[in-house]
């Protein structure tokens, strides 16, 4: 029969867990999800720079007329004609919102809280759709 101390001997304890690796591990991963995040925030921040020379957005008239119709709803951002990919962040176009929109004789009129509200002229106003997304 084998002794106490030879059974004893034999076991070894569970590791330790090196809580310095695991940290480091840890804020490194935090520090590069930081790094992507601000990476992502010059992108847009660039993006509205090259988008500069855009003019500037119009107000509504004073006496726009009658609303022809009057619509809710939610505004995710402008596009670049033919490129739907192409996001338009100048202005504050790029930000999304809650929207109501006011038809008029004289263009649309968007009005968005807690961003830049714009007006668009009839003679301005080429298409609308409704697509799924």
């Amino acid at each position: 029969m084998t002794s106490l101390l030879e059974l004893a001997a034999d076991k070894e304890s569970a590791e330790v867990t090196d809580w310095a690796a695991r940290l480091g591990w840890v804020v490194g991963l935090l520090l590069f999800i930081a790094l992507v995040y601000w990476l992502m925030r010059e992108g847009w921040k660039w993006r509205g720079t090259l988008q500069g020379d855009l003019p500037e957005l119009p107000t509504a008239p004073s006496d726009p007329g009658p609303a022809r119709l009057e619509l809710s709803g939610r505004y995710h951002g402008s596009t670049t004609a033919g490129q739907w990919l192409d996001r338009i962040v100048a202005h504050g176009l790029g930000t999304r919102s809650r929207v109501e929109l006011t038809l008029t004789d004289a263009g649309l009129d968007v009005v968005r809280p807690g961003a830049t509200d714009f007006f668009i002229p009839v003679a301005q106003l080429r298409e609308a759709r409704l697509d799924k997304g």
